[in-house]
């Protein structure tokens, strides 16, 4: 099986001479917004929550966002690189969805219900203006 390049990577279509058509392969809204949320590392942060809570509350955030960065800038990099675009709203969606679960980073709270709100306008709006990069 050969090995996946830049799974996590958007792709735009080139522009084509016909209107309205794409000249390549295009990522439609749904599967840029996938590719836009850290849903992995959503799923560690609320999973090691529990035990960070006690001693680490703040600083398990933290954690978890850095690594949001390292894997999403892996799993956007291809011959050209990370694509640092994505790697940052993916940092934003991480911080987001940390604040509407009723988390926190260090010691600044942000209420859940704005945090839950602002998490619903980003995830519905980001993949509409961001569309990735054309297919090299």
């Amino acid at each position: 099986m050969p090995p996946m390049n830049a799974p996590l990577r958007l792709n735009m279509a080139e522009r084509s001479a016909v209107v309205g058509k794409p000249a390549g392969p295009a990522d439609p809204w749904l599967t840029r917004l996938v590719k836009l949320v850290p849903a992995e590392i959503v799923a560690v942060y609320l999973a090691g929550r529990p035990f960070a809570q006690e001693h680490y509350a703040g600083w398990w955030p933290v954690a978890c966002l850095v690594l949001t960065i390292v894997v999403r800038a892996w799993g956007t990099s291809d011959r050209r690189g990370p694509q640092w675009r994505s790697v940052l709203v993916s940092a934003i969606s991480f911080v987001l969805w940390v604040y509407a679960t009723g988390g926190h980073f260090l010691t600044l709270q942000v209420d859940v219900n704005l945090a839950s709100l602002a998490v619903l306008f980003w995830t519905t709006l980001v993949p509409v203006f961001w569309r990735g990069e054309p297919v090299a």
